[in-house]
């Protein structure tokens, strides 16, 4: 797990539909890295399963992943959206179809923002222009 702290992690909430075998679950992630995603939600599913998941850059931009469920966390009812987080971390396994080069450019401009120090900064036109995609 030493790899693992070397892992930059980006806080952006982007809506992401999940399941087990097709994305058909709304929630939001909380934060993402290269390699992985934290995804916020009370409808957690088991560790170790693996869920498909439309991840949404954008209103036009998604990238399709399969990921595995490396833990969750389920809060009682009152104690949920206090301080602590509820949902699953998920490391992406697979990208499907051709995912894995937007989601590297879409990581690569959270860390350019980060340094510009703009780190939540991007809306969906500034990721149009990063991904190079036409807006319509």
């Amino acid at each position: 797990m030493p790899e693992k702290k070397h892992l930059k992690r980006y806080l952006k909430r982007l809506r992401v539909r999940y399941g087990l075998e097709k994305p058909v679950k709304l929630a939001f992630t909380e934060d993402i890295s290269m390699t992985g995603l934290f995804i916020s939600t009370p409808d957690v599913v088991k560790p170790g399963s693996v869920i498909v998941a439309e991840i949404y850059l954008s209103d036009n931009i998604k990238i399709l992943i399969k990921g595995c469920v490396m833990w969750a966390k389920r809060l009682p009812p009152g104690v949920a959206g206090e301080t602590k987080k509820e949902g699953m971390g998920i490391k992406i396994v697979k990208f499907l179809s051709d995912g894995e080069s937007v989601w590297k450019k879409y990581i690569e401009s959270c860390a350019d923002l980060q340094k510009a120090g703009e780190c939540n900064a991007a809306g969906s036109q500034d990721m149009h222009d990063t991904l190079n995609m036409p807006t319509g």
